[in-house]
């Protein structure tokens, strides 16, 4: 029996999320009061098993291994993420991108800044006891959703214990990353969703717009599939062909990540250990960047005439992409402990707070400037679920308004992520400051931060001004 349990350890928890999704979407469907908040699944299946799990009423045995570290929940974080962002990443794109849609990758990057130099500032000011790296957590948690958050607040304490600096360094609190950063992409989709429903129907009232009461959960995207034969679809081809493409990548992402934490970083001494944890951290980066890499060489090979358009397939990544995020999500929450949840509840509360006013209020002013009146509140209710949700959580408001998407809103969402990507590269590479700074001793790396944030966001806000005004 102890032999079963060992060796099924691992799907074990693919068991139990997939049980728990099940059972929230069935309560999401058939309770009234769920349709009315734009609530993800995902996060209700997560609240559930957190409810559920060993750390709270002991019902499953989903908790923490006796050294308090999380076993395979955070690895399907870890992992997932890193599969959702490249499948997303391989699809393709016809659309020919255009000035609003570089503005709209540019609010999501503003935005991002923004919550990070409120969540430094907060942490600096009122939390001085606290990993200043925890700051980081709110854009991670509220602009990129549980799994980000959840990574790199693992990678950070990871580091950190690795390096030793834990034990009277006044930051022992920051020993589980992990669950903090899901706690406040938690809190994040409840402000998106109960905020930003509440905004919606304020904004309806207003202006005497149609709004959904019921939030519907059914799919928009229609795809045509062919028949080769009776017997044949070419669907599970081309899944087998997407899956095959997606852990190629992936093994890539594995070869490089082994080369540089033994090959390279040994040879760089204290510094290549802390690069070698942040690196670790930063999987989905590697899977994005090689994803696009290989977007690029197919894109070639069809300009010199190669007939390759079968090897991907829009529709079928998305929905890889959506099952990787909705497992992603409900692990990472998962991770969650009540002595997590203790140490932390103010920081967290604060951070919510101050941050998602933050948001409200500048998304407001920044949507008028840029898109004017015309499907304002679409814009507005669109962006404030994306960035302190996920876009799904975004698209869901957005429906409330515009039920069959008919407005420009939903592509603008969508590209300008995209867009936004690569803008957000220097806020990447903030996120190792703070480690750096309390391995290498010197403070000056959380300055250096600060500086480096305000800098951009002042550069990248007059840009985006500029670039849209009043003819």
């Amino acid at each position: 029996m102890l032999d079963v349990i060992e060796h099924w350890s691992e799907i074990n928890y693919f068991i139990y999320i997939g049980l728990l999704l099940f059972i929230a979407k069935i309560l999401k469907e058939k309770l009234p009061f769920l349709n009315r908040i734009i609530i993800p699944t995902a996060l209700i299946a997560g609240v559930i098993g957190l409810i559920l799990s060993e750390g709270f009423t002991g019902i499953i045995p989903i908790g923490r291994e006796a050294d308090g570290s999380v076993p395979s929940i955070f690895r399907i974080v870890y992992h997932s993420i890193a599969i959702g962002f490249i499948a997303l990443s391989l699809k393709r794109d016809n659309n020919v991108t255009n000035k609003k849609v570089w503005s709209s990758g540019m609010i999501i990057v503003l935005t991002y800044l923004l919550q990070a130099i409120i969540g430094l500032a907060i942490v600096f000011i009122l939390f001085a006891q606290i990993f200043p790296g925890a700051g980081m957590l709110l854009p991670l948690g509220f602009g990129q959703g549980p799994g980000l958050a959840t990574t790199i607040g693992g990678n950070y304490s990871g580091n950190l214990d690795l390096q030793g600096v834990l034990p009277g360094a006044g930051f022992d609190l920051f020993s589980s990353g992990a669950a903090l950063g899901a706690t406040i992409a938690s809190i994040g989709f409840i402000i998106g969703g109960t905020i930003g429903v509440i905004a919606l129907n304020y904004y309806a009232r207003k202006l005497k717009l149609n709004v959904n009461k019921i939030h519907d959960e059914k799919p928009t995207i229609t795809e045509t599939f062919e028949f080769e034969s009776v017997k044949e679809i070419r669907l599970f081809d081309a899944l087998t062909t997407q899956l095959v493409i997606i852990f190629l990548i992936y093994a890539a992402v594995f070869g490089t990540l082994v080369f540089l934490e033994n090959v390279l970083f040994p040879t760089m001494g204290d510094l290549g250990d802390t690069f070698s944890g942040v690196f670790h951290g930063f999987n989905f980066l590697l899977g994005i960047i090689y994803a696009l890499i290989f977007k690029k060489i197919i894109t070639y090979m069809e300009s010199k005439g190669k007939n390759i358009n079968f090897i991907t397939n829009n529709y079928i990544l998305s929905n890889i992409s959506s099952v990787a995020f909705n497992f992603m999500i409900t692990a990472a929450v998962l991770t969650i402990t009540i002595s997590a949840l203790k140490a932390y509840v103010w920081l967290v509360l604060v951070m919510a707070v101050i941050g998602g006013l933050a948001t409200f209020v500048f998304l407001r002013w920044i949507i008028k400037r840029v898109y004017g009146e015309t499907f304002f509140v679409h814009y507005f209710v669109g962006f404030f679920g994306m960035l302190t949700g996920t876009v799904s959580t975004g698209m869901a408001l957005l429906k409330g308004i515009d039920p069959k998407l008919e407005s420009p809103v939903a592509e603008e969402m969508v590209l300008g992520s995209g867009t936004a990507i690569s803008m957000a590269l220097p806020l990447f590479a903030v996120l190792m400051l703070p480690t750096l700074a309390i391995v290498n001793d010197n403070q000056f790396n959380n300055t250096l931060a600060f500086i480096i944030l305000g800098g951009y966001f002042v550069v990248l806000l007059g840009v985006l001004l500029f670039i849209n005004r009043k003819k």
